[in-house]
């Protein structure tokens, strides 16, 4: 298994980002690679079953978590369907508030059936990096 930790500072409220965070159909609509659909419910409370689709070009996968731990502005998923190449997915999403500014935290445990730090450098860095301007984005609109 191998663990990253993501850290992105905002300049807004801890209610405002996590507000934002909450809701699977607002990801799914800020990540832009790859391209991932809701299909259903995208509400993060205990026991929801979250299932998207995800792809690149013609392809489209199912990706399904089950959210199984909330908390005081944190939700964890876990992986239950996952696409090539995963094998096991967990994502802590967390919201802080750091000095003035509210801070989302990612902490992301996966498994995979190529190496690790390949998914971790090619598809997952890039996610969080690309989900990060299109939040601040969203924020400043």
């Amino acid at each position: 298994m191998r663990q990253f930790d993501v850290r992105t500072p905002y300049d807004t409220s801890v209610d405002t980002l996590w507000t934002l965070l909450q809701d699977a159909s607002l990801l799914s609509t800020l990540t832009s690679f790859p391209k991932v659909t809701l299909v259903g419910d995208g509400a993060s409370v205990e026991g929801n079953l979250v299932q998207l689709r995800v792809g690149v070009g013609p392809v489209s996968l199912p990706w399904n978590s089950a959210i199984t731990l909330t908390g005081n502005y944190a939700f964890c998923d876990q992986g239950v369907k996952l696409p090539f190449p995963f094998r096991r997915f967990s994502h802590v999403h967390r919201v802080e508030q750091v000095g003035g500014q509210a801070v989302m935290v990612d902490e992301v445990t996966f498994d995979s059936y190529v190496p690790t730090v390949l998914v971790e450098y090619f598809v997952l860095r890039p996610m969080f990096k690309a989900r990060a301007k299109a939040f601040q984005k969203t924020l400043n609109s």
